[in-house]
């Protein structure tokens, strides 16, 4: 099935590792035109070394996406001169810290990176697909965990939890412009942010429905939709990626 990417520019944050780089790869093999970004360049590098070997290119550029003044700077990238059709965000960091552990330093830099980084990247986005009169789809990574309480996430869940809020308001904001915004909440799923090592991963899949913790590559067709127009009537939702967890009691 073409998914019709072909002449899409796509902008992916947290693309150094993890969520992030299968989306760019994901939509780089789709045929999009992927602009790659992350904290750390030389991840970015040599993702995009690894694309090239397979005949693909993407753009990368770093970018802290709790700087509003380098968000600014990644959405003016020479591949978005002509407008963006996808923004997929997926930068984001925790601490598995229990509440009353949790140091005032800790709390502000998740605030700083997963709320105000989103709201960066969302408003960005939006408004380069309105100044170009672009319909798109805007799409935030968010967590099962926003729809569950664990103990030593709880301020790492409040800012998923925030994060959907925030894409419910701007869907409903910028529907006129049929720009579309949507979640994407994965469960558990085996990156460099969880670090899980194999016992904890197999011990982890124990409690999941399908029998097993998620890869990257198991978020990426959830996006690919969410981003084509077999998602056309789509906007404002969260779509839980857990193997079933959710459900699980």
């Amino acid at each position: 099935m073409n998914l019709h990417f072909e002449g899409k520019t796509v902008v992916v944050t947290g693309a150094a590792s993890g969520i992030g780089r299968g989306m760019a790869i994901g939509f780089a093999r789709e045929g999009a035109t992927v602009v790659a970004s992350d904290i750390h360049l030389e991840n970015l590098q040599a993702l995009q070394s690894d694309m090239e070997k397979e005949g693909l290119h993407i753009e990368i550029q770093a970018c802290d996406v709790s700087s509003q003044e380098q968000v600014a700077a990644l959405f003016e990238a020479r591949a978005l001169q002509n407008g963006l059709d996808v923004l997929v965000h997926c930068a984001g960091l925790t601490y598995f810290k229990y509440f009353t552990q949790t140091e005032p330093e800790e709390y502000r830099r998740l605030i700083e990176v997963n709320l105000s980084g989103t709201f960066y990247c969302m408003k960005a986005a939006a408004s380069k697909m309105q100044e170009h009169g672009k319909a798109g789809s805007i799409i935030v990574t968010s967590s099962v965990n926003a729809h569950r309480n664990l103990p030593s996430q709880a301020v790492y869940t409040s800012t998923k939890a925030a994060i959907e809020s925030l894409a419910q308001s701007l869907a409903v904001e910028v529907a006129p412009q049929q720009i579309r915004v949507n979640c994407l909440a994965p469960g558990a799923v085996a990156t460099a942010l969880t670090n899980f090592t194999d016992e904890v991963k197999a011990a982890v899949g124990k409690g999941i429905p399908l029998g097993r913790v998620g890869e990257p590559e198991d978020m990426v067709g959830t996006a690919l939709f969410l981003a084509s127009p077999l998602s056309q009537y789509i906007t404002g939702a969260t779509i839980i990626v857990d193997g079933g967890l959710m459900h699980k009691r």
